[in-house]
């Protein structure tokens, strides 16, 4: 082969010095002829280049080639020729716009000179033959010899890559009806020009100015209906992508990135337009296999079992023969079939080892892993793209091609950012052109990412497929949800991804009143943690009549605090009752800012997500139930020291989120051991319950209450927006209250010792320690005030 190349290559350098010695040869005997002619020939020429689109840009049939053919006869072959130098140097302008490289130039000089003189000689030797209407021989004969003369520039352009018979077949056969034509049509030019005695120059001009415009209208409606076959090619390949990549809710962001990296990757190491086509198709459906593996396979949380990842691993073959059914280019499916080959050898499916994998496939696997890492994932969350692409240079020369991690290390930054930047732009365009009430917003986003947006069948399989996954996650998610905390959070992750709204709250019943047990979202904070009865406000109507409210007014709503800084704050609610098993359980409500901001596709899905919600939330109402029974003080019916240390944790964890203060009062009974000791253990336990329905009277709803163990109680108060001192007094009294009840005299009293969080302490642990010591000083002051009234007496 190198043998063939290197002879052709001689062939070639000969034939370009040949001709371009013949060019300045002939030029130096062109002696002045007719130089009217002559301008007019050379204006006509240059004209057609310039202004017309006939044959433009293959380089072999200039548009000024019926005039050529025309001045074979009328012109010396001088005058011929540098005319025909100045439209091969238009030509090579218009086809490199800035400046032609010096090769191609001299070699399209060369073959003009040897091509026109072919024919010019040619159109001298069959001159004797007489003209004939049906077989003009002279020009027909020289345009055939042109033509001969082009198809052997292309073969030596081809350096033995091509046999002579196989250039002419496949380039010059199809324009042999033109030259044939062209003839012809000169023969037609040359008898008007005859009888007219117009410049047959002149003549020919305005006919290719005509075929020009239907040329024109031709070739145009052809490249519309090229483009139209390629938009939905294309369109074809990224429906197709969505179907496959629509069971992993980040692969949408994912498919953009990669495409993008990878791109980037394949032109800095130079690789082929056609390379680059098979790596941009590749990067659309290596993941076509995958179609074939189970969804709780890919979906699965945690770890794969050995059969499963088994499983998993068959997909680049299944792949490569789902896309050998359809067609595709082999680069394609070499790329598909390949993508998890590592570079030590140790990747699958066959082992391939160093450049034995397609370099498509090299760069696809490093920029894959690259993205995924950074990418979330069901069973990890993303990590910083710095991090990731750590761990994808630590892996150069054992699963990746060093050149791609190369790359990528020197240049990720600078991807990353394009690629976010890239992404803004089409979502803010999607935004523009979406309606923000749609079910599909989501969808929209990532239809914008992969611009997908203009496409009207993408947009329901993403919907579908994306509403169906959601749910699924919901319900992996609500599996493992024992707190009402919990099953709000997977509430609010799940339906933020397709609903836009400020504020969720979770509502249940509690008889005949409603609680609001955990608000989330900018707004959660306005909402009461207070019960009310079920009957006055939105949410309440909607758990009593068991129905759905959309776009109700959320300013009726009793649980959001209202106050001429906050009223307008929200507007818009969609309350949805949750059943459980065993009936009505409570009620999600979706809070917005604006008026009518929910559609009825966010009621079905809410409606959907509900089912869910429902059984998780009755399930936790029974472990609150039982957890209660076990937390309960058996003497008083108050709270024990284990769930004051439950409520502490959560109220702490609480204050920290919302930035909000905790009282923590710790109070003891001062003579209680002497009511013991004269009248006996009953009456203090009878004093006890006392003093707990003392103290829970006073307490409000949004205080707690618990009994820490023989005579000492605490009261959580939080955000204390009041005098603290007062709220002591009124426990004190209790206390003194219930040692005439029991006792029938004044044997009792109270030490309170305070704590604040975050002031005195950020654990239950040290403000309990602060508020015991500040209780003891308390109590030193209270003995000391006795012995003063003791000697006073």
């Amino acid at each position: 082969m190198k043998i063939v190349r290197d002879k052709f290559k001689f062939w070639a350098v000969l034939y370009t010095l040949v001709g371009a010695l013949a060019f300045p040869l002939y030029l130096s005997v062109a002696k002045p002829h007719d130089v009217r002619q002559f301008l007019l020939y050379l204006l006509c020429a240059n004209g057609a280049v310039l202004c017309l689109r006939l044959m433009a840009g293959q380089g072999l049939l200039p548009a000024g080639f019926l005039i050529l053919l025309l001045g074979v006869e009328d012109l010396s072959l001088p005058e011929l020729l540098f005319i025909a130098f100045t439209v091969t140097l238009l030509g090579e302008l218009q086809r490199e716009q800035i400046r032609p490289r010096i090769y191609n130039l001299v070699f399209a000089v060369s073959t003009v000179t040897i091509g026109l003189a072919s024919a010019q000689l040619m159109y001298k030797m069959t001159l004797h033959l007489h003209y004939s209407p049906l077989f003009p021989v002279p020009i027909i004969a020289s345009s055939f010899v042109l033509l001969f003369n082009y198809g052997l520039a292309r073969t030596l352009l081809a350096s033995g890559r091509a046999p002579l018979i196989g250039v002419y077949r496949v380039e010059c056969r199809p324009l042999l009806p033109w030259f044939i034509a062209a003839a012809y049509l000169a023969y037609l030019v040359r008898c008007a020009s005859r009888e007219s005695g117009v410049g047959a120059a002149l003549i020919a001009l305005p006919i290719l100015f005509a075929l020009d415009r239907g040329y024109r209208a031709w070739s145009g409606a052809k490249e519309l209906h090229a483009a139209e076959l390629a938009l939905l090619h294309q369109r074809t390949l990224e429906t197709l992508s969505v179907v496959i990549n629509a069971r992993d809710l980040s692969a949408h962001q994912h498919l953009r990135r990669v495409q993008f990296y990878a791109k980037a990757v394949g032109k800095e190491l130079g690789l082929k337009a056609a390379d680059l086509d098979d790596l941009h198709v590749a990067t659309l459906v290596y993941n076509i296999g995958q179609l074939g593996v189970p969804d709780h396979i890919l979906l699965k949380p945690g770890s794969l079992t050995r059969e499963e990842w088994e499983k998993v691993k068959t997909h680049p073959v299944t792949g490569s023969e789902m896309l050998s059914r359809m067609n595709f280019p082999p680069g394609v499916r070499a790329i598909v079939q390949t993508h998890h080959e590592k570079w030590n050898g140790t990747g699958y499916p066959e082992g391939l080892k160093g450049e034995q994998i397609p370099i498509g496939a090299r760069i696809l696997a490093a920029v894959d892993c690259l993205d995924a890492l950074a990418s979330d994932r069901p069973f990890r969350r993303a990590l910083p793209i710095g991090q990731a692409m750590e761990k994808v240079s630590c892996e150069a020369g054992t699963s990746y091609d060093p050149r791609v991690v190369s790359i990528l290390q020197r240049r990720y930054v600078e991807l990353e950012n394009k690629a976010r930047e890239e992404a803004r732009h089409h979502s803010t365009q999607a935004a523009r052109s979406a309606d923000p009430r749609d079910l599909g917003k989501l969808a929209a986003k990532l239809l914008a990412e992969s611009d997908f947006a203009a496409s009207s069948i993408v947009s329901p399989i993403v919907s579908a497929r994306q509403e169906t996954q959601l749910l699924q996650v919901l319900a992996s998610d609500l599996a493992s949800a024992a707190a009402f905390e919990e099953i709000a959070a997977a509430a609010q992750k799940c339906l933020a991804q397709i609903i836009s709204f400020d504020t969720l709250v979770l509502y249940v019943g509690r008889g005949d009143n409603l609680a609001a047990v955990c608000a989330l979202g900018r707004n959660g904070h306005r909402f009461s943690r207070e019960e009310l009865p079920i009957a006055v406000g939105l949410s309440g109507r909607s758990l009593r009549d068991r129905t759905a409210i959309l776009n109700g007014d959320a300013r009726q709503e009793r649980f959001y605090i209202h106050d001429p800084a906050t009223m307008q704050s929200l507007q818009s609610a969609l309350a949805m009752p949750l059943e459980g098993r065993d009936g009505p359980a409570g009620v999600l409500t979706l809070y917005h800012q604006g008026r009518d901001a929910f559609s009825r596709d966010h009621l079905r899905l809410v409606k959907a997500a509900g089912g869910h919600i429902g059984v998780a939330l009755e399930g936790a109402l029974r472990y609150q139930n039982a957890e209660n029974l076990a937390g309960t003080d058996h003497l008083t019916g108050i709270a024990n020291g284990r769930s004051l240390s439950l409520h502490l944790e959560r109220e702490l964890s609480r204050a920290s989120r919302e930035k909000a203060n905790i009282g923590l009062l710790l109070c003891d009974l001062d003579g209680f051991k002497q009511v013991n000791d004269r009248f006996g253990h009953l009456k203090g336990n009878e004093v006890l319950q006392h003093v707990a329905r003392g103290l829970k009277e006073i307490c409000r709803s949004s205080d707690y209450l618990a009994r820490l163990g023989g005579d000492e109680f605490v009261v959580v108060v939080p955000g204390p927006k009041e005098d603290l001192g007062s709220y002591v007094a009124r426990l004190e009294a209790v206390t003194e209250q219930a040692g005439w009840a029991v006792c029938g005299e004044q044997c009792l009293s109270l030490s309170v010792g305070i704590a604040i969080y975050p002031v005195d302490g950020d654990e239950p642990k040290s403000l309990l320690a602060e508020a015991d010591r500040r209780m003891y000083q308390a109590k030193e002051r209270h003995k000391s005030g006795k012995t003063m009234v003791s000697e006073a007496r």
